[in-house]
């Protein structure tokens, strides 16, 4: 393939905003001349990248925009710390069916037995599985809510926690 070409097809890539696509466009172009794939193998594995490429940004922004206090996920909890959890229904809760349904979770228990480590790898796995989270807790909810209200704003801080499916 022409130089000229590569770089017709880089534009091309660019103006539909498949950059990583581009930024692999060459490396997987020489790979596919010296492994003899096919077209559509070659397409595959481009878009591919891209899809992946374009997924974990989505998922990260999602994840910054969350607000979580810290990041634990659900494979690092330690369900023998807390034999009374059934690990089961936590990893049923892992799906997101309860989102879907409207479902509400409450974790109860004293400080220190994971509450807060389950709600943030409950809303990791919602933010893999597309929804948007935003951690807060009753208090500043409230609190925040009160605020908007005494500042004729309710309506629109409303907003705020009502767009994301998930407020762990």
């Amino acid at each position: 393939m022409s130089a000229p070409q590569i770089e017709r097809l880089g534009e091309h890539l660019d103006r539909l905003k498949l950059f990583r696509a581009h930024e692999r466009l060459e490396a997987l172009l020489q790979e596919a001349t010296r492994d003899e794939v096919s077209y559509s193998d070659f397409l595959d594995r481009l878009l591919s990248e891209e899809v992946a490429s374009k997924t974990d940004k989505a998922v990260s922004l999602r994840t910054k925009l969350a607000r979580f206090p810290y990041v634990k996920t659900l494979e690092a909890f330690d369900f023998k710390y807390q034999p009374s959890l059934d690990d089961k229904q936590i990893r049923e809760l892992a799906t997101c069916r309860f989102i879907d349904h409207g479902e509400n979770v409450v974790f109860l228990g004293p400080p220190g037995t994971g509450k807060t480590h389950l709600a943030v790898a409950l809303g990791l796995k919602a933010i893999a599985a597309g929804y948007r989270v935003l951690f807060t807790s009753a208090t500043t909810l409230i609190a925040a809510l009160a605020k908007a209200h005494s500042e004729n704003r309710l309506e629109d801080r409303m907003k705020c926690f009502t767009v994301p499916k998930l407020l762990p």
